[in-house]
Formats: C-alpha cells, structure tokens, sequence
C-alpha cells in the first residue's frame, strides 16, 4: 500500500523519536521530543541539513541544548514525514554555514526517525 509522505518545512511542528538501541540514551525514557523545524541548512553531504529547535532543553551525555540539527540517513532519503535520520544535539543556535566550517554539537543518535506532528 502506497501512501503520500508530506515534504518537511520550515515552521513544521516536528516529532523525533527511535533511534539504533530499545532504550535510546537520547530520549532519556521518553517516547519522542517534539519542536519546530526553524531551517534548512549546508550538511555533510549533498542533501541539506535540518534544525529543530525543541519545546524542551534536552541533555545527553553532559550537554544539554535546545537545538537538534538533523542529516539524512539514507541515500536516496528525502525531507520527508518518516524519514530516518542523524541527532546532532547543540547548546548554541549552529549557523546556516557548511558543516565542516561550522562549530558542531553532541553526536547523539544515528538512526531516530523524524515524523510531522499532526493537529
């Protein structure tokens, strides 16, 4: 069964949830964080970056930020509700520049999914 996966955009109301373990460290026993898709940005690779900024500061591993920036996971991935993605957690607002020139965050989790919050 086919279904439509609405593109992500900036303002969207975003869950972020899973991860590679049964308990991921990065939810700290939570079901999802939830924030606002504020910007597209220069990644790693090809495709661009996400930043989310969450409802809630969030503290892994003696960081704690309220910034998530997000990379595709996948080849082929897209910006799209449902997609898998990389958690990079940062205690500052990261500037819209290429992420090799760019101060870098927490790495926190390499596989969490990132679902639109529905009204």
């Amino acid at each position: 069964m086919l279904f439509w996966r609405r593109r992500l955009q900036p303002g969207d109301r975003v869950k972020l949830f899973g991860g590679y373990d049964m308990d991921p460290e990065w939810l700290c026993g939570k079901n999802e964080h939830t924030g606002t898709l504020i910007r597209f940005m220069p990644g790693q690779n090809p495709k661009p970056a996400a930043v989310v900024r969450l409802d809630a500061p969030l503290t892994v591993q003696g960081v704690t930020g309220e910034f998530l920036v997000l990379e595709l996971r996948f080849v082929g991935a897209r910006w799209k509700d449902g997609e898998t993605v990389h958690v990079e957690l940062c205690d500052f607002d990261p500037e819209p520049i290429t992420w090799k020139d760019r101060r870098r965050g927490k790495w926190v989790e390499a596989h969490a999914s990132i679902g639109i919050v529905r009204k």
